[in-house]
């Protein structure tokens, strides 16, 4: 008999252990990398939180047969609906649809409607065929699931006057904070308080400091950085985020700090790295780092 029930205190270990289940059984991203919960956990639900949004652990909803787990919906942010779906448990996806559009979808501006996004990747046959009958439409863009095997050599090469270095060798944290924050919002000014999201991202039980690599000018400033997850029972990788100053763009930094975090993870006994792209032009960056696209994840829009 399978029941179903909302997150509860002492599910994230249980969540956990089901992603690297399907991890073992899928070898691809079908159900999220357990880095990438930890990385929402630990990351994006408290910045959301700090933003005024209600934590996504209201929004977890778990299917479950005899204690185990089978199924999760949930969300990432706002509308954006994801299902981790255990292999012969696609029955349930009509079920989860529509608990998601109960539940998840948010008013549209100026408008008695409202919208829900579900995500579906293009070998998730059953899911799509079902997101169309229920009336969603394919939006045009997506999100690029990329994965390189660990089978070769990495050495990065650097500009003249950059080093790479990582947090493991006392490096500022809030420096370390403004890099990626310039990065994604260049428009930011340096902020000289770190944000309680990152002190909780710096607990999390994958985050390695000599994992989270900088690439150092010879001033002292830091020009990019990246965070690698790493999970050491499925021996595979995450990168997440990856970013540059935009005062040192276009010195291939980016990619040099990629192949440093593919020669750690190598080192440390990893077979595989995953990184995720949403459009084209971040994809061809991931491409010339060696990834390669294995799936795409494409958001189905609804409006109620």
């Amino acid at each position: 008999m399978i029941t179903t029930r909302m997150y509860k205190n002492g599910d994230y270990e249980k969540i956990m252990t089901f992603l690297k289940e399907m991890y073992h059984l899928n070898k691809n991203q079908h159900c999220w990398l357990p880095a990438k919960w930890e990385y929402t956990e630990h990351l994006v639900n408290p910045l959301y939180i700090e933003r005024g949004y209600a934590s996504w652990e209201d929004y977890i909803r778990i299917w479950e047969e005899e204690d185990k787990i089978v199924a999760i919906a949930h969300i990432e942010d706002t509308c954006n609906v994801f299902l981790q779906v255990r292999p012969g448990y696609s029955h349930l996806e009509l079920e989860m649809v529509q608990w998601a559009e109960d539940n998840c979808a948010i008013p549209v501006e100026n408008s008695e409607n409202k919208k829900i996004i579900i995500w579906a990747k293009e070998s998730e046959e059953h899911l799509k065929e079902l997101l169309t009958e229920q009336g969603y439409k394919k939006w045009h863009d997506c999100n690029y699931m990329n994965v390189q095997s660990l089978d070769g050599e990495y050495e990065p090469k650097l500009s003249e006057g950059y080093v790479i270095r990582s947090m493991a060798e006392d490096i500022d944290l809030c420096k370390r904070y403004n890099v990626i924050r310039k990065a994604f919002h260049p428009e930011a000014e340096y902020e000289t308080t770190i944000p309680n999201c990152i002190l909780k991202m710096i607990s999390a039980p994958m985050y390695r400091t000599d994992l989270d690599i900088v690439a150092e000018y010879k001033d002292g400033s830091l020009a990019a950085a990246c965070i690698v997850w790493y999970d050491e029972q499925n021996k595979i990788g995450m990168f997440e985020p990856v970013g540059t100053h935009p005062d040192h763009g276009r010195k291939g930094l980016g990619k040099a700090i990629l192949l440093e975090g593919l020669k750690r993870l190598k080192k440390l006994g990893a077979t595989h790295a995953y990184v995720e792209s949403y459009g084209e032009e971040r994809y061809a960056f991931y491409s010339s780092a060696g990834f390669k696209v294995y799936d795409k994840d494409y958001p189905w829009v609804k409006t109620i």
